[in-house]
């Protein structure tokens, strides 16, 4: 049977501003990027211009009240039919955890769509963002078997399921990147449908795609050293925003692709454990879905 939960320990307190009728939750490193910038053209959906609020991630947002989380969302006009968000941080289970109940507390009837890649290749795109932020040293096949939250983000089942103990299935939209990818237009007239606005709309940057981690560059090694050195990081803001931009301006070393391929024995590992998830994800996807030839 599914339940709403109570409202969470230090809930917010209600708000009469506009909140959200959609969440984009995930996943992280699926398109989540690109789908927002295109639902952003749309003249009937509102999104603000921080694309990831974290709102109702314990770490970063939730402290700040729903008060504030509808502050975001001020700017949305009569005409804005459906307001949302997309913040990759609620689906990192059991990293973050509460989220779904939270979500539910505050936005019992939101639409929540989830985007699914291919668990293998999201996990090393991941890895490839991780080492362009400055925040992975390891090789990528330490990284993957010694930090959990690689392989859990992409448990797509795990994830679903601790919505599902909230919201009934057929509040969620579940997509494909690779619709997202091959069968765009056709893709958003369904994410336009299921979010009640006018499917016939075009975004004009259709053909664009965002962000692409394997094409980013690593950050300047100051950048880096900052990350680790919390007392330099205070010191450098002190520093004249002049030098700060100088600092920026730096040569980035790209990212070597070729170090982050994932050998052919860790990847049948990594299947391995996936084929059980992949497998409770067929519960919830149409029958033609083919589990990424994992389960």
């Amino acid at each position: 049977m599914i339940t709403r939960s109570a409202s969470p320990p230090g809930s917010p307190a209600p708000t009469r501003g506009r909140l959200p009728t959609f969440l984009v939750i995930g996943a992280m490193k699926a398109g989540t990027t690109s789908l927002y910038h295109y639902l952003r053209t749309h003249p009937e959906i509102f999104m603000p211009a921080v694309k990831e609020p974290m709102f109702f991630d314990p770490r970063h947002n939730w402290h700040r009240g729903v008060e504030w989380y509808a502050g975001l969302f001020a700017g949305a006009r009569p005409e804005h039919v459906a307001l949302g968000e997309a913040s990759t941080s609620y689906t990192k289970f059991p990293a973050v955890e509460g989220v779904p109940a939270r979500i539910a507390s505050v936005l019992p009837d939101v639409r929540l769509i989830y985007v699914l890649r291919h668990p293998i290749e999201r996990m090393r795109s991941h890895y490839l963002y991780a080492v362009s932020r400055g925040k992975e040293r390891r090789p990528i096949e330490r990284a993957l078997l010694e930090d959990r939250s690689y392989l859990d983000i992409s448990r797509y089942a795990l994830q679903l399921e601790r919505y599902l103990e909230h919201f009934d299935l057929d509040r969620f939209l579940l997509l494909d990147s690779r619709d997202l990818a091959e069968r765009r237009l056709e893709t958003l007239r369904a994410v336009f449908r299921f979010l009640g606005v006018d499917e016939s709309w075009v975004p004009p940057v259709l053909d664009r795609e965002f962000f692409r981690s394997a094409e980013r560059r690593m950050p300047p090694l100051p950048s880096r050293l900052l990350r680790r050195a919390p007392a330099l990081a205070a010191a450098a803001r002190a520093l004249p925003a002049s030098l700060r931009r100088l600092a920026r301006r730096l040569p980035r070393p790209r990212v070597d692709l070729d170090a982050a391929r994932i050998p052919e024995d860790l990847r049948r590992r990594l299947e391995d454990e996936l084929r059980e998830d992949v497998a409770r994800l067929r519960r919830y996807l149409p029958e033609g879905f083919d589990g990424w030839g994992i389960g």
